[in-house]
């Protein structure tokens, strides 16, 4: 009868045991949501182009932390903006979450001027290109070595191989166009922007002359070509070396945005 008695006890402590650590464990994961804020996210905000002067007061606002982790260096935007971030604009984050942020450097970077002497046109833009450089005015010499790089000037002075250059300096080039008047054709290059142009006339062993924007441009980097002197012909030929005006304007979608 006692054991019988003790067995029914033992089952009934255990039971309330069983019932006191569900109990707990209820509890427990109730303090755990209130206290991490389960179900409160902030939306991530856009830090694109916000400079870092501006940081510390947005990040407060939202109550987020920052860590500035890389620079790069992009001379079409502001120095000292935001042009990365992890995590993505609108991603749902817990309070005081650090944000992680690529920044335009303050500082322009220098680099080496390539030793691009003897090397094709071609060659030496690409060459130009890779080392952060661009490629201004095309200057043509007779001289027996036909599309070889002679020469190599920055606002008309010549510059020495490993020369120290800003980042995205613009190299004015001298080239051998062969002992004879060779002509070449037209490129067309109506739709195309100034960088995608400048790539194509480069290659073509032409230059930018005359710029035009139209009004509504604001931003050249967004506009296109819708006229260019002299005009595309497939029969119609210049000289190596010379030079096409360019008509710039919006794209016809950002005009009906408008």
């Amino acid at each position: 009868m006692f054991k019988i008695l003790k067995g029914k006890s033992f089952y009934k402590n255990l039971l309330l045991a069983g019932i006191s650590l569900i109990l707990l464990f209820v509890g427990w994961l109730k303090y755990l949501d209130i206290y991490t804020n389960h179900d409160d996210f902030i939306l991530v905000p856009d830090f694109s182009d916000v400079h870092l002067s501006s940081l510390d007061s947005i990040v407060e606002s939202y109550d987020l932390r920052y860590e500035i982790i890389d620079s790069t260096f992009d001379k079409s935007k502001t120095k000292g903006v935001v042009v990365n971030q992890d995590p993505l604009p609108n991603t749902n984050v817990k309070e005081n979450r650090k944000i992680y942020l690529t920044v335009n450097s303050l500082q322009t970077r220098k680099v080496n001027f390539p030793d691009i002497f003897d090397l094709t046109l071609r060659q030496a833009v690409r060459k130009l290109k890779k080392n952060g450089l661009e490629v201004g005015n095309l200057e043509y010499r007779s001289d027996i070595a036909t599309n070889k790089i002679l020469n190599y000037k920055v606002n008309g002075i010549s510059i020495e191989i490993g020369q120290e250059l800003y980042h995205g300096t613009t190299i004015d080039l001298v080239v051998g166009k062969g002992l004879s008047n060779e002509k070449i054709h037209i490129p067309n290059l109506l739709g195309l922007s100034r960088i995608e142009a400048n790539i194509v006339l480069k290659s073509a062993s032409l230059n930018i002359g005359l710029e035009y924007f139209n009004n509504e441009v604001s931003d050249s980097n967004n506009a296109v070509i819708y006229k260019q002197y002299p005009s595309f012909s497939e029969d119609k030929k210049v000289n190596i070396g010379s030079s096409l005006d360019l008509y710039f304007s919006l794209p016809t979608n950002n005009k009906e945005e408008l």
